[in-house]
C-alpha cells in the first residue's frame, strides 16, 4: 500500500480505537486518565488535618446538622415502578407504604425528571417528598457526574427548574471515588468527584432559597476495591468531608451484604462498616443515613422480610437517622433486578394492600415502627454498641464492641441465653444519651435480634438497679416493667425493642 494512504490510515484507526477504548473500557480508561493523564488521586491525596479539625470543632454549632423540615424519620426508596398507568397514584401508594422521600437514580431506566415532577404536581398536598436527581453519567442534558467547571456553573438553571414544595432536595452524587472517564470523547481534562461536588454544593449552600433544602450524596461502602482496608476507608471519608468547603449534612452510604452463597454468603465487614461510619459520624456530628438492599440482583440473594428487617434495626442501633431501601419498587428487571417490595402498574390506590407486592405489608408495618420509633430515635446519640459475638458469620473489625462478663465499667453484667445457658442468644445492643443533655441520667437501649430464622429469648443483667421502661412500637409510649435490674424477653428474627432505664 502506498505510504501516503498508509499513514493516514494508520492515524485514523489509532482515534477510533483510542475513541472505542477510552469509551468502552474502564480499564483503559483507568489506564489513561488514573495513571498517565492524571495521576492525582483524591484518596490518596493529603488530608488537611486543619480543616478536619475545624469540622470537628463544629460540634458544638448545629446550625448545619441537617434536621427534616417536617419532623419526620426519613424513610427513603429507590425507584418509581417501571411501569405504570398513572404515576401520581403509584406515589400515594408508595407514600401509604411509609415511604416519605422518593429518589429516582439513573435517568436512563427511568423516567425522565419532568415526568417525576409532572407526577408530583397531580399529587398535590402530600408528605412524600422528592430528591430529585442532578447527576446522570455523560447525559448533557442534565448535570453531569463527570462535568467540567462549565457544566457546574450552570446547575442554578436545573435547580430552578426543580425547586417545588415536594422537592426535599437534590441527589447530587452517588459513590464518589477516583477521578472517572470524561464523557467528551478523547477529551483528556481529568475530573475530581469530591471537587465536582464540592462546586454544586456552594452553588446551592451559598443560595438563601436553595440553601433550605438538602444536597445528597451518597458514598461507597467499605467493600468497594478502592478501599481494601479499614484505614483506607476511613481516609476515603476523611477525604470526602474534608475536600468541602460546606459541611455535608448528612453522611449517607450503602452496604448491601446479602450476597448469594456461591459469592461468600453474608459480608464479613458489614458490621465494620457501620461502625467506621458512626465513629465518623460522631466526630463531625454529622447524622448518618444508611441504604439498606432489598432486591435480589447480581451477586445478591434474594432478601426475606427478616432480612430486610434485619438490616434496617442493625443500622438504627449503630444511630442511623435514616433508612433507604434499594430498591423498593418493581424496577430494572431487564437487567436482572428478581424481587421487590412494590410491583409495576400499581396505579389503583383503592386496591387491598396485599396486592401490592410481596414484602409491601411487613415493609408498611416496619416503616411504621421506624416512624414511630424515630421520634424517640432522633432526640438521641450513640455511645455505645454491645454485640453478644461475632455472628453473623465472623464479623470482622469488631472485637471492641463484643461483651465481656462482669466488667465493672460496663453497663451490663451478664447476657444469657434463657434456653441454653452457653448458647449465643445472637443480639446487638445500642447504647444512647439524649442528645444535647447534660443532667439527663437515663440511658436507651435499642436491643437487636441478630438472627433472620429464630427468636432470641434471652435475660440481660444490668449492673445496677434501675426504673426500666419499654417502648411500644405501635404508640411511641413506654411504659415501666416490674424488673429492676435485669431485662428478659424474647424478640422475633430480625427485629428490635426499645427500651429506657434510670
Amino acid at each position: 500500500m502506498n505510504k501516503k494512504k498508509l499513514i493516514p490510515l494508520t492515524f485514523l484507526a489509532f482515534i477510533i480505537l483510542a475513541y472505542l477504548g477510552l469509551n468502552y473500557s474502564s480499564r483503559l480508561n483507568n489506564l489513561i486518565f488514573s495513571k498517565i493523564v492524571n495521576s492525582y488521586d483524591p484518596l490518596l491525596a493529603k488530608i488537611s488535618q486543619s480543616k478536619v479539625s475545624q469540622i470537628t470543632k463544629e460540634k458544638v454549632d448545629t446550625s448545619e446538622y441537617w434536621k427534616d423540615p417536617r419532623d419526620l424519620f426519613p424513610i427513603f426508596a429507590y425507584d418509581v415502578p417501571d411501569k405504570t398507568k398513572d404515576l401520581s397514584a403509584s406515589l400515594r401508594i408508595i407514600e401509604k407504604g411509609g415511604i416519605n422521600i422518593l429518589i429516582n437514580g439513573n435517568l436512563s431506566w427511568m423516567p425522565a425528571p419532568y415526568k417525576v415532577k409532572e407526577a408530583f404536581e397531580k399529587l398535590g398536598n402530600s408528605k412524600l417528598k422528592w430528591l430529585a436527581i442532578i447527576t446522570n453519567e455523560c447525559n448533557d442534558d442534565y448535570i453531569t457526574a463527570n462535568s467540567n467547571d462549565e457544566t457546574n456553573i450552570q446547575i442554578k438553571n436545573y435547580l430552578k427548574a426543580f425547586n417545588d414544595n415536594y422537592v426535599y432536595g437534590w441527589n447530587l452524587w452517588d459513590e464518589p471515588g477516583r477521578n472517572r472517564k470524561s464523557c467528551t470523547p478523547l477529551n483528556l481534562v481529568p475530573n475530581d468527584d469530591n471537587a465536582d461536588i464540592n462546586r454544586m454544593v456552594k452553588q446551592i449552600r451559598s443560595d438563601s432559597v436553595f440553601n433550605k433544602k438538602l444536597d445528597f450524596v451518597n458514598l461507597f461502602p467499605t467493600y468497594w476495591e478502592g478501599t481494601p482496608d479499614v484505614k483506607a476507608y476511613e481516609n476515603y471519608i476523611d477525604a470526602f468531608i474534608s475536600s468541602q468547603e460546606f459541611k455535608p449534612r448528612v453522611l449517607c452510604f450503602d452496604h448491601y451484604p446479602l450476597l448469594k452463597r456461591e459469592f461468600g454468603g453474608f459480608r464479613k465487614d458489614y458490621y465494620s462498616n457501620l461502625d467506621i461510619i458512626r465513629k465518623k459520624s460522631i466526630e463531625y456530628n454529622i447524622p448518618f443515613w444508611m441504604i439498606i438492599i432489598s432486591s435480589e440482583h447480581l451477586s445478591y440473594k434474594k432478601p426475606t422480610f427478616e432480612e430486610i428487617r434485619f438490616q434496617v434495626y442493625s443500622a438504627l442501633a449503630y444511630g442511623a437517622k435514616g433508612i433507604g431501601y434499594y430498591l423498593y419498587s418493581k424496577s430494572w428487571e431487564e437487567v436482572g433486578y428478581r424481587s421487590w417490595i412494590l410491583e409495576n402498574f400499581v396505579d389503583n390506590d383503592t386496591v387491598v394492600d396485599s396486592l401490592h407486592g410481596p414484602f409491601f405489608v411487613p415493609v408498611k408495618r416496619l416503616n411504621e415502627e421506624i416512624q414511630t420509633l424515630g421520634k424517640t430515635l432522633l432526640t438521641l446519640e450513640s455511645i455505645e454498641i454491645i454485640h453478644s459475638s461475632d455472628y453473623p458469620n465472623n464479623q470482622k473489625d469488631i472485637s471492641q464492641t463484643l461483651f465481656k462478663r462482669n466488667q465493672s465499667n460496663s453497663l451490663i453484667q451478664e447476657i444469657l441465653n434463657n434456653g441454653e445457658t452457653n448458647a449465643d442468644p445472637k443480639i446487638l445492643i445500642g447504647v444512647f444519651n439524649k442528645k444535647n443533655s447534660s443532667s439527663s441520667k437515663g440511658k436507651y437501649l435499642l436491643i437487636v435480634n441478630k438472627d433472620v430464622r429464630a427468636n432470641s429469648n434471652f435475660t440481660i443483667t444490668l449492673n445496677n438497679s434501675y426504673y426500666i421502661f419499654k417502648f411500644a412500637k405501635e404508640t411511641g409510649d413506654s411504659s415501666q416493667i416490674e424488673n429492676k435490674n435485669t431485662i428478659s424477653l424474647q424478640i422475633s428474627p430480625g427485629s428490635g425493642e426499645l427500651f429506657y432505664i434510670e
